[in-house]
């Protein structure tokens, strides 16, 4: 699955999504409702989607940083 922006992840993460109620993912959800309403910055969107694939336990390939590679820790 390809994201190219939060609206992208708002459609992924609440109709397929490997879990349900997870912190992150609701974060995620709240976060592409501001960018969709003008309140909050697309790469805050992005971070908080990283933070909620990892809580799922999904791969993460990045490519705002170069060659593509997993991500397995989330940024500290």
């Amino acid at each position: 699955m390809v994201l190219r922006s939060p609206q992208d992840a708002l459609y992924a993460i609440t109709s397929d999504w490997p879990i349900d109620g997870g912190v992150h993912q609701q974060r995620v959800i709240d976060f592409c409702r501001a960018w969709l309403a003008g309140r909050m910055p697309a790469e805050t969107v992005r971070q908080a989607f990283i933070l909620a694939a990892l809580e799922a336990g999904l791969s993460i390939h990045d490519d705002d940083e170069g060659p593509p590679s997993s991500v397995s820790n989330p940024p500290v």
